[in-house]
């Protein structure tokens, strides 16, 4: 009876890891139709079509891929943190800085179709400070490092905390 019972629970356990976890973000990805210049950090995109697709979530951060049109080449790997917004919509929906120039729009969020979080972009600081200074409104920055801090730059320069990249573990004291 005990080994019955043993492979019944060894059995509910391999059937549990092989359910998809609720809100696997694995296939998220959108086109990106552009008929002006537009600039993600450290990339300016040409007019044309693109594939921006999610390359890895997390809670704090996360990893977006930007792709040619059939997908055979990664143009740019960017960092982004969770924006929300107040109601959903039935498309996907980037979101630009509002700056007064006449160069290439920053873009500044990611919303995947039907989700009120979306990703918002995090810049390279000085650029940061740029578009901050001209948009008169907060942007993300980082200076650049895979696990580096990420701050919102506002457009006095004033530089507040987002997520400090420091990996926390249970012996480790979190930083002040």
């Amino acid at each position: 009876m005990q080994f019955w019972n043993g492979m019944l629970y060894i059995a509910m356990a391999f059937a549990s890891l092989s359910q998809e976890q609720p809100g696997f973000e694995w296939n998220k990805k959108s086109t990106l139709t552009v008929d002006e210049k537009v600039e993600f950090p450290g990339i300016v995109l040409e007019p044309g079509v693109y594939i921006i697709r999610l390359g890895e979530s997390g809670e704090h951060r996360s990893r977006v891929e930007i792709l040619n049109r059939d997908e055979t080449q990664v143009l740019a790997l960017l960092v982004a943190v969770p924006d929300h917004r107040q109601r959903e919509n039935d498309s996907s929906e980037f979101s630009y800085h509002d700056v007064k120039w006449d160069g290439p729009r920053p873009v500044r969020s990611w919303y995947f179709s039907g989700d009120l979080v979306g990703l918002e972009f995090v810049y390279p600081k000085a650029r940061a400070k740029e578009i901050a200074k001209d948009s008169n409104n907060y942007v993300m920055a980082s200076n650049g490092s895979k696990d580096g801090a990420i701050i919102a730059i506002t457009p006095s320069f004033k530089e507040i905390m987002i997520d400090s990249g420091a990996i926390q573990t249970a012996r480790q004291k979190p930083q002040k």
